[in-house]
């Protein structure tokens, strides 16, 4: 039973994971470990666990997950994967990269599923409360670093 519920899923990661821009390695549904910090998914009592494990130790794992919740938190790694990658590619000076990445991610997983990107801006909106961005921040001291030269 375990084995259909868990295959059920992975042909759902696998039918939206297609469709993404990514390297094969992103694309691959674990259900053991690969102690290389990739998450792999375990079922037990009828409910999902989102396992990492890196050099055979376990660094995360949230239990009693539903299906929908395990697909967010496995296609939330990829996507921030693919943002923090256009960020870098698009890299402009005294700009705050989340400002690039955050919006690119939830633009990602919204065409995933318009739930997914929803829940993921309010988790960034979240971080920002705490750590706002912090655009011309590096403009800002070469401007006072010029003006120091004189």
């Amino acid at each position: 039973m375990n084995g259909k519920i868990i295959s059920s899923l992975a042909n759902k990661f696998k039918s939206l994971v297609d469709g993404l821009e990514v390297e094969d390695y992103y694309k691959s549904f674990h259900t053991t470990p690969q102690h290389d910090g990739s998450p792999h998914i375990e079922i037990k009592e009828g409910k999902f666990h989102f396992v990492v494990t890196e050099r055979g130790s376990e660094l995360e794992r949230i239990k009693d997950l539903t299906s929908d919740e395990v697909l967010y938190l496995l296609f939330d790694g990829i996507t921030q994967y693919m943002a923090t990658t256009y960020e870098l590619n698009n890299r402009k000076e005294g700009i705050d990269g989340r400002s690039v990445w955050f919006p690119y991610q939830e633009m990602l997983m919204s065409n995933l599923k318009l739930e997914w990107g929803q829940r993921l801006k309010a988790d960034h909106e979240r971080v920002l409360v705490k750590h706002p961005f912090h655009n011309n921040a590096q403009q800002g001291a070469l401007a006072d670093a010029e003006k120091r030269r004189g």
